[in-house]
């Protein structure tokens, strides 16, 4: 695994959301995701949309299914999968303002909880389906991560994990100035590997089935944020100030917007999707 040379620990990734709040909505929506392009023509919320699709056709999420959205951000995952899939979606956010957010808009079949995954006290066996959207590499202790959700599934159940890794093989280069930079400034406790995970499931005691890269069509998430970005600090001499001023702490994360782009160009770091079911 890629570590930074500094641990974060779930008070720490929370503060980071909550700080950045307003411009992880205004840059990214209330889907704090990548977006999966196709054809190249979707829109950003229709590239958003295609990647909840494919990961709910994963879990094969339908009417009546019990699923926990493991790091649900804002709840937007758990709105259209409550509302296009007729899911019941329990969601876990260690972000107090993400949690507030979720919850004022939470209606019947949607349950928000602010608690970290890896002590999330919810009943064995209570899930049809366990989704994971770029949440686990938040976490130190993966394999606890990877447990949790075979413990919550029920015998049969669906888990699907869509995350950040790194690359197998990436050289030195590649992890002193793109993989452990990206760490630090994401609040990344560590970036694993396909490899990595693969064995983190199994060891679990879950199934994989299958993996899929999606780096290809991912990257273009990306120069969307950036262009946003660059908008709002053209205008907004506050936000300049802010975002890039000495009185934030998370201000480096801006670097990690051309980071990114360059560690998927480059293979150094993937975007994958693992699909399992528990034994």
């Amino acid at each position: 695994m890629i570590y930074p040379r500094t641990r974060h620990e779930p008070p720490t990734v929370g503060a980071h959301y909550d700080v950045l709040d307003a411009y992880y909505r205004e840059i990214w929506g209330e889907h704090v995701h990548h977006g999966l392009w196709e054809t190249g023509d979707e829109t950003p919320a229709e590239a958003t949309r295609a990647l909840i699709d494919l990961v709910a056709d994963r879990a094969a999420i339908a009417a009546g299914a019990r699923v926990c959205d493991v790091g649900c951000g804002y709840g937007g995952t758990a709105r259209v999968l409550h509302g296009s899939r007729g899911a019941d979606v329990t969601g876990l956010t260690v972000s107090r303002v993400q949690f507030a957010y979720a919850f004022e808009r939470a209606g019947e079949g949607l349950n928000f909880l602010c608690r970290d995954w890896l002590a999330n006290e919810l009943p064995a066996s209570s899930f049809d389906a366990v989704i994971a959207i770029e949440s686990l590499s938040h976490m130190a202790d993966k394999a606890r991560a990877f447990r949790e959700c075979a413990r919550v599934a029920r015998p049969g159940g669906r888990v699907v994990v869509c995350d950040w890794l790194a690359g197998e093989t990436p050289s030195r280069v590649q992890r002193q100035t793109l993989l452990e930079p990206i760490c630090r400034e994401g609040r990344l406790p560590s970036l694993a590997t396909a490899r990595e995970y693969k064995a983190l499931a199994q060891e679990a005691g879950l199934r994989v089935e299958r993996f899929e890269d999606l780096s290809g069509r991912v990257g273009r998430t990306w120069l969307i944020c950036l262009r946003r970005l660059g908008r709002r600090l053209a205008v907004d001499p506050e936000a300049r100030r802010f975002l890039l001023g000495p009185r934030n702490p998370d201000r480096a994360f801006a670097l990690s917007m051309v980071r990114i782009p360059l560690a998927y160009r480059t293979g150094a770091m993937r975007l994958g999707v693992l699909t399992m079911s528990r034994h």
